[in-house]
């Protein structure tokens, strides 16, 4: 549960009644003769799942019998936090520096929108995040990366490689995204810096065979120029159209294998407080089917109305090569796991023809990767006998 608990913490635990107890609270609780305090990450009426925070694998379902406790606070140190303290004191942190990016940005003319973070965490779920906040991420347009980069820099972040090796940095054939980093007061603090909204691989570049650049370079720019200003404690921020943040979130959860339930989550509060109408669905269905998006975000679409009950209507008709019905949403996977799961996806959900698809496995990157990944899985076979 590494940053929330610490080894040597004492944990604090107040009883609770199970129909009190909602996403993100941490809980004791005893399954199988073993006690264990992880975080919940999905609840209905009869049941809810639990997961550790540093965890892959979630604990399965969690009756209200096997609930012991909620946890209200710590003792660290000899001093004494509550939990939800130490998430606000990160929410307060991270929006501090969201500001101060945001307005240098604005101030060297940047052409920029939020794509998630925690601008839109706290304006969809009118709170702080109830857990530790992971990035913020910011779509510039092409022009301004230089711009963007040289302030964050100055700010004192530190560029972050994210490349498998060496070699397959020097293999990419273009950048697509950055990270940035920077501790403050022991909590770090990331903006990932897009030049097109990701959903593909970080690692491949351009895969043209798979989908075509020329529709991503489209989506990009119409992400930029469809802008809708929120305001968060005064403070005006830029973030995608209604539109547009539904496509991009659910892109998101399909660069992401379909996992991650609080991704999930929040897409369904997003669609639930924007109160759509019958037109903003078929504009919806229209872009959907203008971009050829229907087999990346078909599953999520049906996903959302499997876990969450959203309202979402069956309007998208959608091929699937992958068993999505029995997806779990609620175990991780390794990053070379993720990485060969989302090349398989990416491939067999392509709108390509197969015929064009194919070619995607002459291209430089492709085949580093399919070797570098056969290369880690022999070492983990051979290690394991």
């Amino acid at each position: 549960m590494l940053p929330v608990l610490f080894s040597e913490d004492i944990v604090y635990f107040n009883k609770t009644y199970f129909n009190r107890l909602k996403n993100n609270d941490v809980i004791l609780v005893k399954k199988n003769h073993h006690y264990f305090t992880h975080r919940i990450i999905y609840k209905i009426k009869s049941y809810l799942i639990t997961k550790g925070d540093n965890n892959l694998l979630s604990d399965g379902k969690i009756y209200p019998s096997q609930v012991i406790a909620k946890a209200i606070k710590i003792k660290r140190q000899g001093k004494t936090i509550n939990i939800e303290d130490l998430y606000l004191f990160q929410s307060t942190l991270y929006f501090q520096e969201v500001v101060k990016i945001k307005k240098a940005l604005e101030k060297e003319n940047v052409d920029f929108v939020f794509l998630k973070g925690l601008p839109l965490h706290l304006f969809f779920e009118s709170s702080h995040p109830k857990r530790i906040y992971a990035d913020c991420d910011v779509l510039v347009d092409k022009k301004d990366f230089d711009k963007a980069e040289k302030i964050l820099l100055t700010f004192g972040y530190k560029k972050v490689r994210n490349d498998l090796s060496p070699t397959q940095g020097k293999l990419k054939n273009k950048e697509i995204e950055a990270s940035f980093l920077k501790i403050i007061n022991g909590i770090p603090v990331v903006f990932d810096i897009h030049i097109e909204p990701v959903f593909l691989m970080i690692q491949l570049g351009s895969l043209d065979a798979l989908y075509p650049q020329k529709l991503i370079d489209q989506l990009t720019s119409e992400f930029i120029k469809t802008k809708q200003q929120i305001i968060i404690n005064h403070e005006r921020f830029s973030i995608l159209n209604t539109k547009y943040l539904i496509l991009y979130l659910a892109l998101h959860f399909f660069h992401h294998n379909f996992r991650g339930a609080f991704r999930l989550d929040f897409l369904d509060t997003v669609i639930r407080k924007s109160h759509l109408k019958k037109q903003d669905w078929i504009d919806i269905k229209t872009t959907i089917n203008d971009y050829y998006l229907e087999n990346y975000i078909g599953p999520v679409f049906f996903l959302l109305k499997k876990y969450y009950s959203t309202s979402v209507p069956d309007f998208i008709n959608f091929k699937s090569f992958i068993n999505y019905k029995n997806l779990n949403i609620f175990d991780d996977e390794s990053r070379l796991e993720a990485g060969v799961n989302r090349f398989k996806n990416i491939f067999f959900l392509s709108p390509r023809p197969l015929i064009i698809r194919v070619f995607v496995f002459f291209n430089p990157q492709v085949i580093y990767l399919v070797f570098f990944a056969l290369k880690k899985k022999l070492s983990y076979f051979l290690s394991k006998h």
